[in-house]
């Protein structure tokens, strides 16, 4: 799993909506203080700890995306996504915000390979010295046990498991049995450098798997459960080094930083911020459901851009019937001839007499192939060729459409169309301001004390008070 360039991309995605939609944020006045002093903190947040490493480290992240971000951005952002995340939990349930596809991984695996991949992309030299000091310079320096795949004993546990070769599934989660046979297979075990050791089981790596993974040990691809347990390692080994290197409490307040980002993430494709979450939030459905005939009216009166339509065109064409003949009168309109006259030499169409002339051609009703090619075409431009979508026995057939004449319009506040958009944004500009109104309330009631000494920059959401 990759690390986003940006981390504090969910604050600055909300601040982006609530400016877009024309939303006055909601003052987020917070009670700070600055008399913390231990190097090791960088906050207090109503009493708990923010470490120093957590806001350093992601820092540094954010300078590779921006060189001129600050550090007083990343604390801020992390107090406040902190906080948020907290009501969240509290209201919707971190299971249920985080409750996605069948093909995403579980939270905490996601969390565990974030993690890893951000330490490795921030402290790579450090890592490469600590593999090199490794037995043999590799992760197999900690393998203290791997049992062969293979025998009939094996292939007895993977049937137990996963169930004979080549049968159909529909669903690739275990049931509690099939769990517990995963579970007493071991697959890896290993003693870290930092004096941890344990084993890996089958389970172990199917829980790290979305489904494609799954599948893969389903189908029992050769080498994909041991590829998989050196990942699972390579995971251990880099969380095992930070832990001994920062701290196991300032590690696990960087991972918990990490998960409060999810949460802000998902907090906010409730709310419909981010891509493709119309007809997915049951927030903004409810809300959408809610909008009566005087605010999609009213939004249809203000937004009246929004449901402009093509009313009609006049248009021509010319039909061939073989590409040769099409890309020939296609080379001819481009020389600048008369479209009427290139369509009563090459067109095969019964118009060609007429040069082609299609006439007025209404948006409303059911509109064939051709009608439908002529309302995608800009006036006056001549369309490339394009083969006509026939079936396998019928006649291919290729066109040219010169669209003389567009009459827009607008389509009636009635129509189905209009409601549907109009109650979408009527629904995300309200859920946009409801989830502002609460990250303002989760600040403004928060106790926050800073480390000052982090503070290279002016806060820009909390108003900071000595």
């Amino acid at each position: 799993m990759g690390v986003r360039a940006v981390l504090y991309q969910p604050a600055r995605a909300m601040l982006a909506a609530v400016a877009l939609a024309g939303i006055a944020l909601p003052p987020a006045t917070a009670a700070v203080r600055y008399g913390l002093d231990d190097p090791a903190l960088a906050a207090r947040i109503d009493a708990a700890p923010l470490h120093a490493f957590t806001v350093d480290t992601l820092w540094r992240q954010a300078r590779l995306a921006d060189p001129q971000a600050a550090r007083a951005a990343t604390l801020e952002g992390l107090v406040a996504e902190r906080l948020l995340a907290a009501s969240a939990r509290a209201q919707w349930g971190e299971a249920a915000l985080l409750t996605g596809q069948g093909v995403a991984y579980a939270h905490d695996v996601a969390l565990d390979d974030q993690l890893a991949a951000l330490l490795r992309s921030l402290y790579k030299t450090e890592l490469e010295q600590a593999l090199a000091q490794l037995p043999g310079g590799s992760l197999d320096g900690l393998v203290v046990a791997e049992p062969a795949i293979d025998g009939a004993a094996m292939a007895a546990t993977f049937d137990a498991v996963f169930g004979k070769p080549g049968a159909l599934r529909l669903d690739y989660s275990l049931t509690a049995a099939q769990a517990q046979h995963a579970k007493a297979m071991p697959v890896l075990a290993y003693r870290l450098p930092g004096g941890g050791a344990g084993t890996l089981s089958l389970y172990d790596i199917y829980r790290r798997q979305n489904v494609q993974g799954r599948i893969a040990l389903h189908m029992r691809q050769p080498g994909a459960l041991k590829q998989q347990a050196r990942q699972a390692l390579g995971v251990l080994a880099v969380l095992d080094w930070a832990g001994s290197r920062f701290g196991a409490a300032a590690l696990a307040d960087l991972r918990r930083a990490l998960s409060d980002q999810a949460v802000t993430l998902a907090v906010q494709r409730l709310h419909g911020i981010g891509a493709d979450t119309d007809s997915g939030s049951p927030l903004l459905n409810q809300l959408a459901a809610q909008a009566d005939s005087d605010a999609i009216r009213a939004y249809y009166d203000q937004h009246r851009d929004e449901f402009r339509r093509i009313d009609k065109v006049r248009a021509r064409h010319v039909r061939t019937h073989d590409e040769a003949a099409a890309q020939a009168a296609y080379a001819a309109l481009k020389g600048g001839a008369d479209f009427a006259s290139v369509a009563r030499k090459f067109s095969m169409a019964a118009d060609a007499a007429q040069g082609g002339d299609l006439g007025w051609i209404d948006a409303s009703g059911k509109t064939s192939w051709l009608q439908q090619l002529a309302f995608a075409q800009p006036p006056g431009t001549v369309s490339r060729p394009v083969r006509a979508p026939v079936g396998p026995q019928d006649k291919a057939y290729w066109e040219i459409v010169l669209v003389e004449q567009r009459v827009d319009g607008v389509q009636p506040p009635e129509a189905e169309s209009v409601r549907y958009v109009a109650s979408r944004a009527i629904a995300r500009r309200s859920a946009i301001a409801q989830l502002a109104a609460l990250r303002a309330r989760v600040v403004r009631e928060a106790d926050i004390e800073l480390n000052r000494s982090l503070l290279d920059a002016p806060l820009r959401v909390l108003e900071a008070r000595p």
